[in-house]
């Protein structure tokens, strides 16, 4: 079987095939047949592991930009980009369906490739070469990750995401704004369906909000 130089060495290359198999080409029955559990696993670790490395890259940075920063990384534009630099696409197995509708080149099959493979590596070889994995395919996007993180528009990426998903629009609340107003920190909660589901705290209501809602996209 042919595969992608990923700059890793699987001693269980059992690991790979079933991270590079859809769900429409499912191999054996349930859903350890194809990547889906493996992409749940690799999330997690990808949040890990960008903050464990965000934290050495931007030592000053307080929780907030942190999350801002991470929720720019992780982000399945950036997934689907690091999958294409990767070229996923021509080993990723799906069904005769699927592959008629090109569906291994779209950026959602790709982001959620990509997170497998992560989640492979790490039951491959454990947490630290998975570490060592995303800092070293994601490059000078960590180093840069503060610029990307102020160029982003997470409220419109949430906005984006739940309008695909066909999701109620989201509702930016105020919890709590302290100090003298020259210096006021703001704290927003973002709601969907009146449910919080990401928090922010800023020197401003639009610092705040952003931050909530790049907090929420690394949640959902």
């Amino acid at each position: 079987m042919k595969t992608p130089s990923l700059g890793h060495s699987f001693k269980n290359g059992d690991l790979l095939s079933r991270a590079l198999t859809h769900s429409s080409a499912r191999t054996a029955p349930g859903p350890s047949g194809d990547n889906q559990q493996l992409e749940f696993l690799g999330d997690a670790i990808l949040q890990a592991a960008l903050s464990d490395l965000l934290i050495k890259k931007h030592p000053t940075s307080h929780e907030g930009e942190l999350t801002a920063m991470r929720a720019s990384l992780a982000n399945r534009h950036t997934l689907a980009d690091l999958g294409q630099e990767l070229d996923l696409s021509p080993f990723l197995r799906v069904g005769n369906d699927a592959a008629r509708d090109k569906i291994h080149e779209s950026s959602g099959v790709l982001a959620d490739a990509w997170e497998a493979v992560l989640g492979a590596i790490f039951l491959d070889a454990g947490y630290d070469l998975a570490r060592a994995w995303v800092e070293k395919v994601y490059g000078d996007r960590l180093a840069q990750a503060k610029k990307l993180a102020d160029q982003a528009n997470p409220k419109g990426q949430l906005q984006e995401l739940l309008q695909a998903r066909n999701e109620p629009m989201p509702i930016y609340e105020l919890v709590e704004s302290i100090g003298p107003d020259h210096e006021k920190i703001f704290t927003i909660r973002v709601l969907l369906a009146e449910k919080e589901i990401g928090r922010g705290t800023g020197r401003s209501r639009k610092s705040a909000e952003s931050i909530a809602a790049a907090n929420a996209l690394s949640q959902i």
